[in-house]
């Protein structure tokens, strides 16, 4: 792993820590400043671990610093013109409201009377982390708060994918920064300021890093930590991250590496299970099954209308990203081998997503109209790094030395 795309996933490491504490903070009814202290320490005793872990240190040249720069400078000129001043009703119904609820230390447990599509079964990691840094800058920021937090992240995604592809292929590397930074489509739903992005960012972090843990067995530790924050995230987080689980299990099961692995899941899951046992009611998708489940597994009407607006969302937005993965599928039918796995980790999320329209107790139509393109987002920045990852390697070529990222 680069070093300086450690230094981006203490950005989520950060949100983590900061969320726990905050919540565990408010249970207790520990003053402000001393969950600020803790936060604080417990920080930096993560990077003070962190710098323990093997990296590599990229020569530092111009061109690769200039493209990121441009990126930084694309993704906040479009940012600040697509994102809404409340968020979409999605923010400021549910994620920016339950930050409000969360800000008054007092009284934020009324949070949950809301039952009426207020959602108060979501994880807190996001809420937490907007009152939180509301509540450190005078409790009257929240818009500010909110819009800086969300263009952090979205600004981390592209910029974490270039630095850990350059040294694979510069200009594929190169590529995926440019249409992550141009894409008005995806930029928009990144600056809806949901948690759909985040989720996307620790799905990115949890793989690089599982990716990178024959390097260092730590790095399945952060790989663990990260899943566990998707979890702590959003519902469809915990679906991701077994998914991700199942496919990586090797890596993070083997005897010499199950105490890493706890090590990172432990107070995620611990977080999310005092939350979800204690305070959190049920999911409205979990407890409206029933009888007709079965019903609803045997329509065939119901998997056409899931799969014709899933194409028509896939073909008009990331034609190019579906072509890719297509091509790769093809090659490996080809040559008789198994598709990478994290092309069949995604193939799979995409089924997981489907079949969880199939059986939605709301209305199909409404539910697809409403959350398919932010659910497709929450893949998108691991499809554009495993892709750069394969095409990188099946295309083992270097460019002239101008344009390679270490000569």
């Amino acid at each position: 792993m680069q070093k300086t795309g450690l230094y981006i996933l203490s950005w989520g490491l950060l949100t983590g820590i900061i969320s726990i504490l905050y919540f565990f903070g408010l249970l207790s009814g520990l003053p402000f400043f001393i969950t600020l202290f803790i936060s604080i320490a417990a920080f930096i005793l993560a990077i003070f671990q962190f710098r323990k872990l093997k990296t590599e240190t990229t020569p530092i040249t111009i061109l690769p610093n200039a493209l990121m720069l441009l990126a930084i400078c694309l993704i906040g000129q479009k940012a600040v013109l697509l994102t809404e001043k409340h968020g979409v009703w999605d923010a400021w119904a549910m994620w920016n409201m339950h930050a409000k609820y969360l800000t008054d230390a007092d009284n934020w447990l009324t949070l949950f009377n809301n039952t009426e599509a207020a959602h108060t079964d979501y994880p807190l990691l996001l809420p937490a982390n907007i009152a939180f840094f509301n509540k450190l800058t005078g409790e009257n920021n929240l818009l500010l708060i909110t819009y800086i937090f969300h263009l952090i992240t979205t600004i981390c995604i592209p910029v974490l994918i270039f630095i850990q592809t350059q040294n694979k292929n510069i200009l594929f590397a190169a590529i995926g920064l440019f249409w992550l930074s141009i894409s008005e489509y995806y930029i928009t739903i990144a600056s809806y300021q949901l948690a759909d992005n985040l989720i996307a960012f620790f799905l990115l972090c949890a793989m690089i890093a599982a990716d990178n843990c024959e390097a260092d067995k730590k790095h399945i530790t952060i790989s663990t930590a990260m899943l566990g924050l998707c979890m702590w995230t959003k519902n469809e987080g915990i679906m991701l991250s077994l998914l991700f689980v199942l496919f990586y299990r090797k890596e993070f099961f083997q005897k010499a590496h199950i105490k890493y692995s706890l090590t990172g899941f432990a107070l995620p899951i611990i977080t999310l299970l005092v939350f979800k046992t204690f305070y959190a009611p049920s999911n409205d998708i979990v407890s409206g099954q029933g009888d007709n489940t079965i019903q609803k597994l045997l329509t065939l009407n119901r998997y056409d209308t899931i799969y014709t607006a899933i194409k028509k969302l896939v073909l008009e937005n990331y034609y190019a990203l579906t072509c890719l993965m297509a091509l790769h599928i093809l090659i490996r039918v080809i040559t008789m081998r198994l598709p990478d796995k994290r092309i069949l980790f995604i193939l799979s999320a995409c089924c997981a997503y489907f079949l969880v329209y199939v059986i939605t107790p709301l209305d199909l139509n409404w539910h697809l109209f409403t959350s398919l393109n932010r659910i497709i987002h929450q893949i998108i920045p691991i499809t554009v790094y495993t892709l750069i990852i394969i095409y990188s390697e099946t295309f083992n070529f270097r460019f002239r030395t101008a344009f390679a990222a270490n000569p």
